[in-house]
């Protein structure tokens, strides 16, 4: 099948069959003969060539190589169209004013994303397979109601794709996320793979209620049953509670819900005692049988 469709094309933009068809319509038959090649190739190259290749190729050059066989393929389709049109090289680069300002104009976000890609492939901030955290202005979040520090609006994922218009993720939910390659370029970008231990930080509130050397004692012992190394401190006081922060060293690789989820499941029924125990008078206070 592909056989035929690149034959097709090949005698499409010769001169054979060519001869049949009026002049006016030769060069516009020989444009899509050349969009014919073009697409073929990207096909084989995407279904074929990718598959069989990617045995001898690193995983961290996958994407690199990916993103420039497509570039090239792209750019070749584009010349070879306007060469069969019979638009010369020196005409594109030099003549046309009007209409490369309104092209570029039209299609300066399509633009905007390829030259971002080819940024990306360039200066690496991250590559294919790598886990990584990008904080964009274009997608911000609401804060939540419930009292904590301040949260960056991230958006996690592991890389699985970088073409030349998007950045494709697959987020923590399964779900496939692209994001045009003009916002990464922009945005802050933290890559967890990369990286090593980092710093946790959970703040918790407490009722003013609580006695706080009950509540001292209970986040040093919660501290001492994390499988981290862990610092706890006081944080503020307000006019009903006060917060308690954690400082967790988690390692390379674990998520910051994961941590959060461990410290709670020790925390909760932690404070939950020492709130019962605070409610319970004292043995002074207890009324005496007469």
């Amino acid at each position: 099948m592909f056989g035929v469709v690149l034959a097709a094309a090949a005698i499409a933009v010769g001169y054979g069959p060519l001869v049949w068809i009026p002049l006016a319509w030769r060069h516009p038959a020989r444009a899509f003969g050349v969009v014919l090649l073009g697409a073929a190739a990207s096909f084989v190259t995407e279904r074929y060539l990718f598959r069989w290749s990617w045995r001898q190729v690193d995983e961290r050059h996958r994407g690199t190589l990916r993103f420039l066989v497509r570039l090239f393929l792209y750019v070749a389709v584009f010349l070879g169209v306007l060469g069969a049109l019979g638009v010369g090289f020196s005409s594109v680069l030099f003549g046309g004013a009007f209409l490369t300002v309104i092209i570029g104009l039209a299609g300066q976000t399509m633009f905007g994303n390829l030259i971002a890609g080819i940024g990306l492939i360039l200066f690496r901030p991250f590559v294919v397979g790598e886990r990584i955290v990008f904080v964009a202005w274009q997608y911000p979040v609401l804060m939540p109601s419930f009292p904590h520090e301040a949260l960056r609006p991230g958006y996690t994922g592991t890389v699985t794709d970088i073409n030349l218009m998007y950045t494709a993720l697959r987020d923590d939910a399964g779900l496939e996320i692209f994001v045009p390659n003009g916002v990464i370029i922009q945005a802050m970008i933290e890559n967890h793979t990369r990286s090593g231990e980092r710093l946790v930080r959970l703040r918790f509130e407490v009722s003013l209620d609580l006695p706080w050397e009950q509540v001292a004692q209970t986040a040093a012992a919660v501290a001492r049953r994390l499988p981290y190394p862990v610092q706890w401190l006081p944080a503020d006081v307000g006019p009903t509670s006060y917060g308690v922060l954690f400082l967790v060293r988690a390692p390379a690789g674990r998520a910051a819900d994961h941590i959060r989820a461990e410290l709670l499941e020790l925390w909760i029924p932690a404070l939950q005692a020492v709130r019962v125990e605070a409610a319970e008078p004292a043995s002074w206070e207890r009324p005496t049988r007469s």
